[in-house]
C-alpha cells in the first residue's frame, strides 16, 4: 500500500518534491508515507484527500494492494 503511493506518483511523472508542493505536505512526510505503510494508514484524511487530488485518483485508490491492475500496466 505505501508502495502504491510511490507507484502512483511515479506514474504521474512527479517527484516527491513536486507532490509536496502540489499538496502542501512536506516531502519528508511523503517519503515516510511511501516507505512505511503504518504511517500512511495513520495519515490524516485531509492529507489523503490532498494526495488523491494531486495524483488524480480516488482516496480509495491510494490504498490499493495491486496498483498495476489499476494503471493497466503489466505486472
Amino acid at each position: 500500500m505505501a508502495n502504491t503511493l510511490k507507484t502512483l506518483r511515479r506514474f504521474r511523472g512527479m517527484t516527491q518534491e513536486e507532490l509536496a508542493k502540489e499538496t502542501g505536505i512536506t516531502s519528508r512526510t511523503i517519503m515516510s508515507y511511501e516507505n512505511d505503510v503504518k504511517k500512511l494508514r495513520r495519515a490524516s484524511y485531509e492529507n489523503i484527500k490532498k494526495l488523491a487530488s494531486a495524483l488524480d485518483v480516488s482516496v480509495d485508490d491510494i490504498f490499493l494492494d495491486n496498483v498495476s491492475d489499476f494503471l493497466k500496466l503489466p505486472s
